[in-house]
């Protein structure tokens, strides 16, 4: 959730001057879909009065687990496409007036996948709004959606936490222990869903399994061949590699322990700082990189694995 964006949108509903439409852009795990219902909390919430919403009350149990009768949810799964006929429905409903809030909120999720119809549909309410209703669109390609769709919505743009913020934010809002927090913001880039799915896949485990077997084991290339049978897999352990030896670098340069990636394996860092020169770092980091444009490539990268794997070990 971004919290700036929220003060806005309340700031804007206490002055009277909220829109009819938005459009929330943003990359993938950006926040934006997590916001759009925190906007539909501050909007209906009962204590709502008070300039924020209280996160207890009946109605934001409700917008919680998706069973408003006044906050309607469009999406589809990856991959697939969002059809007219689940438009038609959220259009019949707002068209409704309001069960039990002050007005009827619907979210798009990721508009871009709007069939034509399904699109064509939306504008037409979008040209003639209802009133007590407040629709809010999310999408990371905004040039995906229809001119005329995206001219009549008001834009509200998302970027990323800073990695000390977003952390702070994990901690307090999913009580994670802070320095694992502190490693998974540098490796969500700032966006708060990243990090969250980051968390519940276990991410943390797989790196240090990564660090454990590849960099401190010998004699691993049955774990090697499973890294290297998943493309996904590979690309994630090339992230936690290079992290790794960038965090050598900037531990054999005197550089304070909290502008590292790797906070919750200093002792290991401090372990490695005097085994490895800077060259061989800096030729470690340049094969990791030529590995990765490989991958990316869909070439064959066990010869450039392989020889990366020595200068790990040789050190």
């Amino acid at each position: 959730m971004n919290e700036a964006i929220l003060r806005r949108f309340a700031a804007l509903s206490q002055k009277g001057r909220l829109a009819h439409a938005y459009l929330f852009v943003g990359p993938s795990g950006v926040g934006k879909t997590q916001t759009a219902l925190a906007v539909a909390k501050l909007l209906i919430c009962e204590a709502s009065g008070k300039g924020w919403f209280c996160d207890q009350c009946a109605s934001c149990h409700k917008i919680n687990r998706g069973n408003h009768p006044d906050c309607h949810l469009v999406g589809c799964p990856p991959g697939e496409t969002i059809k007219i006929e689940q438009i038609r429905e959220m259009i019949a409903q707002l068209q409704l007036k309001p069960f039990e809030a002050p007005q009827k909120i619907s979210i798009v999720q990721d508009a871009e996948n709007l069939t034509p119809d399904a699109a064509n549909s939306l504008l037409k309410t979008l040209e003639e709004p209802t009133k007590q209703s407040l629709l809010i669109l999310t999408t990371g390609c905004p040039e995906k959606i229809l001119e005329t769709i995206r001219s009549r919505c008001h834009r509200v743009y998302f970027g990323g936490l800073t990695p000390g913020r977003l952390a702070d934010q994990l901690t307090k809002d999913y009580a994670i222990e802070a320095t694992q927090a502190h490693v998974l913001a540098f490796f969500a880039e700032g966006y708060d869903g990243l990090a969250k799915r980051l968390a519940e896949d276990q991410f943390l485990v797989f790196k240090n399994e990564v660090i454990d077997q590849i960099i401190f084991g010998r004699n691993k290339d049955q774990y090697l061949k499973g890294i290297l049978s998943d493309q996904q897999k590979t690309k994630e352990a090339l992230r936690v590699l290079f992290t790794w030896f960038r965090d050598l670098l900037l531990l054999k340069t005197g550089v304070d322990s909290s502008g590292l990636v790797h906070a919750d394996r200093l002792s290991s860092l401090q372990k490695q700082e005097a085994r490895y020169s800077f060259q061989t770092i800096d030729d470690i980091l340049e094969e990791i990189v030529k590995t990765r444009r490989l991958l990316e490539e869909n070439l064959n990268i066990k010869i450039s694995f392989g020889l990366l794997k020595e200068k790990l070990w040789r050190g």
